[in-house]
């Protein structure tokens, strides 16, 4: 199903606090339309890039400063060979009373040439307004090739201060019928977003909720 609009993203104001400097990020990335998928034997939750007659995933990923400052942009479609987004979340520690659990996991970027941006996530699961969110720090992100390229624009890879931590990542999907990870679900509508910032720092995750908005497929 297609990803709603979730007023709630925006208004739920959840912030994760590492370090005391306000730090502005070096890289950001956003993706919609990701197929999620849970199973209740392995508690684990992942999601990937597709390209069906259910979802077509799209996203960028942008190097915002710096002389090689850049876009890479990933049209609706780029799933299938090997540009990809992979994701995935282990959901422990769950409490349906109050609706929240604690994640831990991984993700990977990957273009058209091959190159990977890839880091380590921990986080909250929060259950709220019937949608699921996760809210989280990636940590020891690192490019990998001196390149990252999309169907369009691109960037060098060469981002000081590697690898990149403090980077705070939020993540949304609505499962109808799956509860609070309650039951098996796959071919969800996912998005995320995040941004890599070069130091720990105060980062609220205001913003991020917009980003999705504005590049979700309607």
């Amino acid at each position: 199903m297609r990803l709603k609009t979730l007023t709630a993203f925006s208004a739920l104001g959840v912030s994760l606090l590492a370090g005391s400097a306000l730090a502005g990020p070096l890289v950001t990335f956003t993706y919609t339309n990701l197929s999620g998928s849970y199973n209740t034997g392995s508690t684990t939750f992942t999601a990937s890039a597709v390209n069906n007659a259910n979802l077509s995933t799209d996203g960028s990923v942008t190097r915002v400063s710096g002389p090689g400052a850049g876009t890479a942009v990933f049209n609706p479609g780029f799933a299938g060979g090997i540009a990809n987004f992979t994701l995935s979340l282990s959901v422990f520690n769950k409490n349906n009373v109050l609706g929240t659990a604690q994640g831990a996991g991984n993700f990977t970027i990957t273009d058209f040439s091959g190159s990977t941006l890839s880091g380590v996530l921990i986080g909250d699961w929060i259950n709220f307004g019937g949608a699921t969110f996760f809210n989280g720090a990636i940590f020891n992100s690192s490019f990998t090739g001196p390149t990252f390229v999309g169907n369009s624009g691109g960037f060098f890879t060469n981002v000081p201060g590697q690898p990149l931590d403090g980077s705070l990542v939020q993540l949304f999907l609505d499962a109808p019928g799956a509860g609070f990870f309650d039951n098996s679900f796959s071919g969800v509508s996912t998005g995320v977003a995040g941004q890599l910032i070069p130091t720990p720092a105060t980062l609220a995750l205001v913003g991020l909720g917009g980003l999705i908005a504005g590049r979700r497929r309607r």
